[in-house]
């Protein structure tokens, strides 16, 4: 986030000259003399929005707690996500923590498709058929 950005979030949470209060511990944070940072309030790793309105000044030191709570957080999302998947369908991550998909175990059906008994196809008509009703080429 650039410099420029982050000023200007501060200046939206300004409650006094220079002073805003910190999101995570309600704590006033000088804009000058304290170490802080924009948190993200929803988390971008639980789908939170990256716009201003989820982002917020926190204190370095409460930055690093919620980040310590959003980890685990964000672990256990990924693994209730995946508890619902096929097992043939579920994640693989790389080093970076990004998600790779790994494509789905291709299996032939046992028998193929089978037509519900007494239909049949109608080429003429491109459709389904009970079987009493199939068109038939008309005699020369």
């Amino acid at each position: 986030m650039s410099q420029k950005c982050r000023q200007h979030i501060f200046g939206e949470r300004c409650t006094a000259n220079n002073i805003a209060p910190c999101c995570l511990c309600g704590q006033p944070i000088h804009r000058h003399n304290d170490q802080w940072t924009i948190e993200h309030l929803i988390a971008l790793g639980l789908l939170g929005p990256d716009l201003n309105r989820n982002c917020a000044p926190a204190h370095e030191a409460c930055r690093r707690q919620k980040d310590k709570i959003d980890v685990a957080r964000i672990a256990k999302a990924k693994r209730q996500a995946e508890a619902g998947m096929p097992r043939n369908m579920r994640h693989t991550y790389s080093p970076q923590g990004m998600a790779i998909m790994t494509t789905p175990e291709t299996k032939k059906p046992a028998r193929g498709f089978q037509a519900p008994a007494g239909v049949k196809y109608d080429w003429r008509q491109r459709r389904y058929v009970k079987a009493s009703r199939l068109s038939r080429p008309e005699p020369a």
